[in-house]
């Protein structure tokens, strides 16, 4: 019997293994800056009269398929820097930002219809085909709805702790008051997760949370517009939603504060093609912000393990 240790190593943007961290360095610290690290492209195309920007990796290897991160409400593509370069060795990958939100343009009018287009649109400038979405919360129906729009596209959909079929979901409210703050670091410390969690990795929330910041003539502001609350085509989507033929998986935060176990129940109800969902454990709404590895893991154990449409 061999003494020999099989060797291990954790995957790397590009699919390489590095070294161990210093001691001094946070094992989950060195993953972050790795992922910050890795090389991306900033991209743009135009979407019913507005700029929709998106960031890439690995993009120009054509023999790859595609996948595409979508954020939840008011977020951005820049939620998904530690977490898309770690799929960029198996897929040509982008996160893009819906317009209204990060680094796309407003528009007078919003709709997610119009999102859902806005993902299409961006996996076709990237050349994401054969495609997989995957989206949290507020995304999800975006997602889902591109999926609808254009199955023959779409290889399957991963749904990140939403409640999209959950009888009496709450609406987006009213839009509020749009702020502005004198300084960079007065905004900052004004930032917060809605809903709140309890275990935020703070790297990864300082990382997206200057990442939500812009500077005008008025002060420090967030980048998403306040008219963004009034899209409210939620109910005619969900009803088109009901089962979607395209293999669909669903990832729930154990301790979610948004989406609880009815939700997730009235999920794998409504998607007669949904897997077995997983669960995230000690990981509340923004998993990608409290569990990134785990969710890391998660996705590659559904990517491990096609699914076919029956």
């Amino acid at each position: 019997m061999s003494d020999r240790k099989p060797k291990t190593f954790a995957i790397r943007p590009g699919g390489m293994g590095f070294d161990d961290a210093p001691a001094d360095v946070p094992p989950q610290r060195s993953w972050l800056e790795e992922a910050w690290a890795a090389p991306v492209e900033d991209r743009a195309v135009e979407v019913e009269g507005a700029c929709v920007r998106y960031r890439g990796w690995g993009l120009d290897d054509a023999t790859k398929p595609g996948l595409i991160f979508v954020h939840g409400f008011i977020a951005h593509a820049r939620w998904w820097d530690h977490i898309a370069p770690w799929f960029a060795d198996r897929y040509r990958v982008a996160a893009i930002n819906l317009s209204g939100m990060g680094d796309s343009d407003r528009r007078t009018t919003y709709s997610r219809k119009q999102y859902a287009r806005e993902v299409l649109a961006v996996a076709q400038d990237a050349g994401l085909e054969p495609l997989t979405i995957v989206a949290h919360s507020f995304g999800a129906i975006t997602g889902l709805y591109a999926a609808y729009l254009a199955p023959e596209r779409i290889e399957r959909a991963v749904v990140i702790d939403a409640h999209p079929f959950r009888e009496g979901a709450s609406k987006l409210g009213d839009a509020p008051v749009e702020k502005f703050y004198p300084s960079r670091e007065e905004a900052l410390a004004r930032y917060r997760l809605s809903p709140p969690g309890a275990w935020p990795d703070k790297d990864v929330l300082g990382y997206v949370a200057q990442h939500s910041l812009q500077q005008s003539d008025k002060g420090w502001g967030w980048k998403f517009d306040p008219n963004t609350f009034a899209a409210s085509d939620r109910e005619e989507m969900t009803a088109a939603l009901r089962g979607l033929a395209v293999p669909v998986d669903y990832i729930h935060a154990a301790r979610s504060d948004f989406a609880g176990m009815d939700a997730v129940q009235a999920f794998v109800d409504a998607m007669p093609t949904c897997g077995a969902p997983v669960s995230l454990p000690f990981c509340h709404h923004h998993a990608m912000i409290e569990q990134p590895v785990a969710l890391v893991a998660a996705l590659n154990g559904l990517f491990a393990h096609p699914r076919r449409r029956a």
